[in-house]
């Protein structure tokens, strides 16, 4: 259970947001140990209303291709963990930290891995799914779909440069005239 309850955080919050606080006041005031923690309330209230205070029984449980759409998506805008996280309603930044380090020092399989201990069950015992990849078709996936992804940029990229010649072009003629 939390420290803290869903009650004081939304009350802190509240006195926050009227104005009338500092996180210094708020901080004295109710013995919290940091003003980032009552900087985070405020972000998961801001974010996700009252509902942002309440513990989640269950965790998120993400696919491998949507981790990895998130570390290029991060990647591509360059954005912090947090921006990210909030872009895709991650309740938090080290999440995906976590993502991107396991995604560097262990590719796409890394992110496929299920949390938690590894299973004692030898790997001849273990059932295999028709449905899962070879490492070649592994590593051809991940080539295809970061080539999907450069052409689209590279498309988007030729769009609005046509876009800009045309301007000038337009430009130019009406000074011409």
């Amino acid at each position: 259970m939390s420290k803290y309850s869903s009650e004081l955080k939304l009350k802190i919050v509240n006195e926050y947001l009227s104005g009338h606080r500092s996180f210094g006041y708020l901080k004295k005031k109710y013995d919290i140990p940091s003003h980032s923690m009552i900087q985070e309330w405020i972000r998961l209230y801001q974010q996700y209303g009252e509902e942002g205070f309440e513990r989640r029984l269950t965790k998120t449980k993400y696919s491998g291709e949507f981790k990895l759409r998130v570390i290029k998506y991060r990647q591509i805008n360059r954005l912090s963990y947090r921006e990210t996280a909030n872009h895709f309603k991650i309740s938090n930044g080290s999440i995906i930290a976590n993502w991107v380090r396991k995604y560097d020092e262990e590719g796409f399989e890394g992110l496929n891995r299920p949390i938690g201990r590894s299973s004692k069950m030898p790997e001849k015992e273990k059932k295999i799914s028709p449905k899962k990849l070879n490492e070649s078709e592994r590593e051809e996936l991940i080539r295809l779909r970061e080539e999907n992804e450069y052409l689209r940029a590279k498309h988007e990229y030729e769009k609005k440069l046509k876009a800009l010649v045309q301007k000038r072009e337009l430009q130019t003629r009406r000074r011409q005239k």
